[in-house]
Order: C-alpha cells, then sequence, then structure tokens
C-alpha cells in the first residue's frame, strides 16, 4: 500500500487545507496519509474526519520541535490521542514558544526595515518560518522564499531566532503520554556520520523512541539503507514521506511511492 507519512497543511505552514490534501491523495492513489502539521494536532483532526469520508487510511500526527545541544531535531508524533481532553493543555505551551519565534523573527525583519504584519498570518494552528518566507515574497522583499531562508531567516542569518524548544526525551516521553508512536524525523537533516548517528539514537531509543523516518524524501538509496539498519537494529518501525508543503518545500504528496513494511503496518494499525 502507497503510504505518505509527512505531510503539511495550512494548520501549520502548508499550502493545502486538510480537505485539499486528502482529496490529493486520492487523486495520486495514496492508500494511508498522516499530517504532521508543526507542533500541533489540529491539522490531523480536521484530515482524519475527512479521510474517514475519503474511505483513506489515516495515522494522526504532528511534528513536534525540539533542540538537542543546539541542533534542531524534529520527532514525529503518531497515533496520539487527539481526543484526549488533556492535549491542548499540554500542547499549547509548546505552541506559545513557536509564537514568541515568530514574533521575534517579525521584530528583526522590521529592524532592517521589512515589515511583516504576523496577526495577519496567524491561523488556528500554528505559523512556521515557510509562511513568514512566503510573506516576504509577497511584500516584494525577496524574489522567492528560497531567498528570504538564504539571506535573512535560515538558520545563522540576520534574522533567523532559536526559540527555546522541548528535548528529543520530553518530546518523546509526551507522545508516549498520550498512547502515541515517536518517530526520528529526517535524520539525514542531522548531519552526523554513522558513529556519531548511532550515538545520538541510543539514548532516544532508551528514552522510548519507536522509529526512524529512513525513508524521506530526500534521503538517497545508501543513506535509506542505512537508516534502516538501524531501525531493524533497535527494533524501530521505518517510516517515509514527502514532508509535501506546496510544490517548492517536500515533493509532491505521495511522490516517493513509499510502501512500509510490515513491522511498522502492524505497529502503526495501517
Amino acid at each position: 500500500m502507497k503510504c505518505d507519512l509527512h505531510i503539511h497543511t495550512t494548520l501549520s505552514d502548508g499550502k493545502f487545507t486538510p480537505q485539499e490534501v486528502v482529496d490529493l491523495a486520492q487523486q495520486r492513489g495514496v492508500g494511508c496519509i498522516s499530517v504532521t502539521d508543526h507542533d500541533t494536532f489540529e491539522g490531523s483532526r480536521r484530515a482524519r474526519i475527512y479521510a474517514r469520508q475519503a474511505g483513506l487510511k489515516f495515522v494522526v500526527g504532528a511534528e513536534l520541535s525540539c533542540v538537542s545541544e543546539g541542533t534542531d531535531v524534529h520527532i514525529l508524533a503518531y497515533n496520539v490521542d487527539i481526543d484526549n481532553e488533556l492535549l491542548d493543555g499540554v500542547m499549547a505551551p509548546i505552541m506559545e514558544l513557536r509564537n514568541d519565534r515568530n514574533r521575534a523573527i517579525v521584530q528583526k525583519l522590521c529592524d532592517a526595515g521589512m515589515p511583516v504584519d504576523l496577526a495577519a498570518l496567524q491561523k488556528d494552528g500554528s505559523v512556521g518560518r515557510p509562511v513568514i518566507a512566503r510573506e516576504m515574497v509577497r511584500l516584494g522583499y525577496c524574489k522567492d522564499v528560497a531567498e528570504a531562508f538564504d539571506k535573512y531567516i535560515g538558520a545563522g542569518r540576520s534574522c533567523y531566532v532559536q526559540t527555546k524548544r522541548m528535548t528529543p526525551a520530553e518530546a518523546i516521553q509526551l507522545t508516549l503520554r498520550f498512547g502515541g508512536i515517536p518517530v526520528l524525523a529526517h535524520p539525514k537533516q542531522l548531519h552526523m556520520d554513522a558513529r556519531q548517528f548511532e550515538r545520538f539514537l541510543k539514548p532516544l531509543v532508551s528514552a522510548g523512541l519507536s522509529g526512524i523516518e529512513a525513508n524521506y524524501f530526500a534521503h538517497n538509496t545508501f543513506e535509506r539503507n542505512f537508516y534502516n539498519r538501524m531501525a531493524k537494529k533497535y527494533k524501530l518501525v521505518s517510516t517515509g514521506g514527502s514532508d509535501f508543503h506546496d510544490y517548492v518545500h517536500g515533493v509532491e504528496l505521495g511522490a516517493q511511492n513509499f510502501s512500509p513494511n510490515g513491522y511498522t503496518r502492524k505497529v502503526l494499525g495501517i
């Protein structure tokens, strides 16, 4: 079964609504999807309804932002009980950290002569840097999103802000607390060699990590084989996805033709 377990919607920094994402999945013959918006499950709440109506298998998800020794780490939180009335209260301060970061970025942009109305971009999900970047393009400050990141809001650039975030272990524990399955997202982006990665991975497995996004769209064959070997060695699931935001960030929904192995399907219930 063709799956795409890493998709973003307008509830964070994607350009398509949850319903549009479900429609795209149907059109492209994807049998199972997961909406994994940044630091919010609201996109999954909405997409799950449409997926059920469409007869599409659906895995609840969110992409939790973390920091480990100055390095950005993302944990995909799958199968979390989004009907648990305590969840929103736990997620609220995490969302506020993101909002604080956004306000600081916008202040830096304003100081640099590029005012952006953050309030106009806010929605009932979360706002990510790609949303701010697209607004910078609309306002004529940059020719495209890539330039906005490369010159201003990318890591290490003049208007970049590193916010306080959870540790990966805290994100893992949050996911487990609500019955979920924590998976390390796009491990290639950690920029670690094999020895460094395994040393990084071991304490996360001890903390309860359940999987690795070994089949991320940007991984080459060598990298996929390595991360899949790590998953097998530590008895973890192997997931994969397009990281679809729009037709610039990530690849098209379902484009990589990912089909999970039997163990991964059993654990995720798909």
